[in-house]
């Protein structure tokens, strides 16, 4: 359950559901399921971003902190600025998989998705690839068969 107070609880508390999340979507009983996934999944990138940030800003905020674990203050603001960086990248790539997502969601939105399947009465691969004759190498057998014999040119 969040606490809303404690990152460190709410980071593991998320790293979490996203395992679940991840072993879950392995199979969906309806894909019908797959819109609302996509859903929660772009809320959760807009948070993700926007942690990212927050994380981003802490680690300059409070530079006079920051030092190595030999006690160089200097080093440790430059490696807290890196990380900050770093972090500021991973919010910019964050939001470009948002626009992603947003615009995978806005398809899955326009699908209705029925119970039962489509089942075309004239196979699709008949209409799509006909057949030119007994040396078609694509040709099924019980169709070669039926090819008129004669001449050929």
């Amino acid at each position: 359950m969040p606490t809303f107070e404690d990152p460190l609880a709410d980071a593991e508390e998320a790293r979490q559901a996203l395992r679940a999340l991840a072993h879950t979507t392995r199979s969906f009983a309806s894909p019908s399921q797959t819109y609302a996934v996509v859903g929660e999944l772009l809320g959760g990138l807009r948070s993700l971003h926007q942690v990212l940030d927050h994380v981003a800003s802490a680690h300059t905020r409070h530079e006079e902190f920051a030092f190595t674990d030999d006690g160089e203050h200097w080093t440790g603001v430059e490696e807290a600025f890196a990380a900050a960086r770093g972090l500021e990248r991973a919010a910019r790539l964050v939001a470009r998989a948002e626009l992603a997502v947003d615009q995978a969601s806005q398809h899955s939105g326009r699908i209705a998705w029925d119970t039962k399947p489509f089942r075309p009465i004239v196979p699709v691969s008949d209409r799509l690839a006909p057949r030119f004759g007994p040396s078609d190498p694509f040709a099924r057998p019980d169709q070669a068969a039926e090819q008129p014999k004669g001449m050929s040119l």
